[in-house]
């Protein structure tokens, strides 16, 4: 069921729109770029298999299999490390049950506008799909997962998956001027990162989460963007818990009128080869999700 925007909030629902159709043809152009290099990298390793000796050919075709078997064993490693890091409990210094203006003893300067928590979300697939949107968004529960498939080499089978979370927030500035905006998203959960390459194979696992703020009043401002996670590898077998409290200052320029802010968390997995896999996990188990931001703009 689409959702019905409140009366007065037209310049709201264009920009949920227009977002959506950016990711759409953001997704649409990795797709593509994806589906290129599958292409090329299999026409070219068939042109390479074609030219071996039957020796060769053979014991290359035993170790493809062995490399699905070994890609059934890894999913069953990946389960158990799901289990284990479901159950494990948040160290003190990644817990954000206090408001951060508490935790940081920030109080509201006489010139700040305060703090806000967001007016409206979207959590939705890099295609546009929508898996959660409306007004005043609460805890939110995601995760991403991405498998690789065969050799790898010249970069087949690779799999990549995107989820954004995006959180609105609207003010009016009192005067003119700049303003800066400190951003604080509690996130719980955890990250896995397989990927084991050798010399007959190319494989790759990444797992990344990216937090950005752009501004809107009268027309987009520049965007702000920093990275919270990156873990990648050819040869990597890492998990652990992503806990915590990140924090961005963004600052812009405003008048005295209807401004927005939107600020997103993209949640992006890839996997190249058998074998390989990467997950992010917001959602299994009561500890696991990504809380409710919050914006103290001054």
């Amino acid at each position: 069921m689409a959702t019905v925007f409140k009366p007065g909030d037209e310049t709201l629902q264009q920009l949920v729109a227009a977002r959506r159709d950016e990711v759409v043809r953001l997704q649409q152009s990795e797709a593509q770029q994806l589906q290129d290099i599958e292409k090329r990298g299999g026409a070219r390793a068939k042109e390479l298999h074609d030219g071996l000796p039957a020796e060769l050919v053979a014991f290359m075709d035993k170790q493809s299999k062995a490399q699905d078997d070994a890609s059934t064993e890894a999913k069953r490693e990946v389960e158990e490390i799901k289990n284990q890091l479901i159950d494990m409990p948040v160290a003190a210094e990644g817990e954000t049950a206090i408001h951060p203006g508490l935790a940081g003893n920030q109080l509201i300067a006489a010139s700040a506008l305060g703090w806000f928590s967001p007016y409206y979300g979207v959590l939705h697939w890099s295609d546009g799909t929508v898996v959660w949107e409306g007004y005043n968004p609460g805890n939110i529960d995601l995760w991403d997962w991405a498998e690789g498939a065969g050799t790898g080499n010249g970069g087949t089978g690779a799999a990549s998956r995107t989820l954004i979370m995006d959180w609105w927030f609207t003010y009016i500035p009192t005067t003119s001027g700049y303003y800066n905006h400190s951003i604080s998203v509690p996130y719980h959960g955890f990250y896995i990162v397989r990927a084991f390459d050798d010399w007959l194979t190319s494989k790759e696992a990444q797992a990344r989460i990216d937090l950005s703020a752009v501004g809107y009043q009268y027309g987009y401002k520049a965007t702000s963007s920093i990275n919270l996670l990156n873990v990648r590898g050819t040869y990597i077998n890492t998990s652990g818990r992503f806990d915590g409290s990140r924090t961005m200052v963004y600052t812009d320029m405003l008048a005295a009128d209807r401004a927005y802010l939107r600020v997103s968390s993209s949640f992006n997995v890839y996997a190249r080869g058998s074998g390989s896999y990467a997950q992010l996990n917001f959602n299994d188990g009561a500890a696991n999700y990504i809380g409710v931001p919050w914006v103290y703009v001054y």
